[in-house]
């Protein structure tokens, strides 16, 4: 495939990998992945420099909190070379303020999770395009049983101690399940044996680390997956989870959220649950019932596939970037 144009991102994170830049690949995008984010992170502005003048790109890609220190110095030399600055605010609503909107001022386009953002940005003169998380079927799709996930019910993700609807999250969804006793395991990073977070795993339950290319399996293995959020207000912001269990064909138990709700329908699609006792009262119909588990994994892949596929995404920042006059 000729290729179109070319895009540096400044980080190899699965999102891209495994996601959007995988996507934007076969569209006919040369996309180089480096780790530039953490030279960047510590000062090392040459070596973006350095990657700009090899690589020679169209346009850069940076995404969410990737850039935390030296953001000034970066964006100055991206200027400097008149290239235009894609950036995806896929923190949004939560750090609006605080991260996204200073890149969002100096991209040529920039994108976000959350529909409610589209407004602030326009009050700052920022015409922000709705670019929600999504699943690739090259990669999300029904894995092979794997033993080390081979459990009635998983949850995989990272103990974050900031987001409250997170929090609210694990006290309905996981919480009830530890305490019934459920065949159940966390697979994370160590952060849930931290004693200064809202909730701390009794390690029998922890399956250990999960590398992403273990996805399809652990969620083709277990009999129910879990989801909680980190945001809860939205009307399109949610796990990007929801769309790699669900591409995956899991059977997703999730904490309710109006994105939720907006995007797929209850025990059509998933099952969610607002509180504890939803969670037990799902737990208990369908843990045992492969049917009905399986009916549901197959709509919900299929739904997935249909409306967030990252093929479609993609189609849709090529035409923006036309539109806009970004393409090269």
């Amino acid at each position: 495939m000729e290729v179109t144009m070319k895009i540096l991102l400044l980080e190899d994170a699965p999102i891209f990998k495994y996601g959007f830049a995988s996507a934007m690949i076969k569209k006919g995008i040369e996309v180089k992945y480096t780790s530039l984010c953490v030279e960047i992170n510590r000062g090392n502005l040459y070596a973006l420099q350095e990657e700009i003048e090899e690589f020679k790109p169209d346009a850069i890609l940076n995404a969410g909190m990737c850039i935390m220190n030296n953001l000034d110095k970066m964006l100055n030399i991206i200027k400097s070379y008149f290239i235009p600055y894609i950036y995806w605010a896929i923190e949004d609503p939560v750090y609006f303020t605080h991260v996204s909107l200073k890149n969002a001022l100096a991209a040529s386009m920039c994108m976000t999770t959350a529909i409610e953002c589209i407004p602030k940005y326009k009050r700052y003169g920022i015409h922000a395009e709705l670019m929600m998380f999504g699943c690739n079927k090259d990669f999300h799709y029904k894995g092979n049983i794997n033993p080390k996930f081979d459990h009635d019910i998983i949850f995989i993700g990272n103990n974050y101690k900031q987001h409250f609807s997170r929090k609210k999250g694990i006290d309905i969804i996981l919480k009830p399940l530890i305490q019934r006793g459920y065949d159940i395991k966390v697979y994370g990073n160590d952060w849930w044996f931290d004693t200064s977070q809202n909730f701390v795993l009794d390690r029998k339950y922890y399956g250990g680390y999960c590398a992403y290319e273990e996805l399809p399996d652990a969620y083709a293995t277990a009999k129910i997956a879990l989801g909680v959020h980190s945001v809860a207000n939205s009307n399109t912001m949610m796990s990007m989870r929801t769309f790699e269990i669900m591409g995956c064909g899991g059977f997703y138990l999730t904490q309710y959220t109006p994105a939720i709700q907006k995007c797929f329908l209850n025990e059509k699609h998933l099952v969610w649950s607002e509180n504890s006792y939803d969670t037990l009262r799902m737990v208990e119909r369908y843990l045992n019932n492969q049917d009905g588990r399986e009916r549901i994994a197959l709509e919900g892949q299929k739904e997935c596939y249909l409306k967030h596929d990252y093929d479609k995404k993609v189609d849709i920042f090529i035409y923006e970037l036309k539109r806009r006059k970004l393409w090269r």
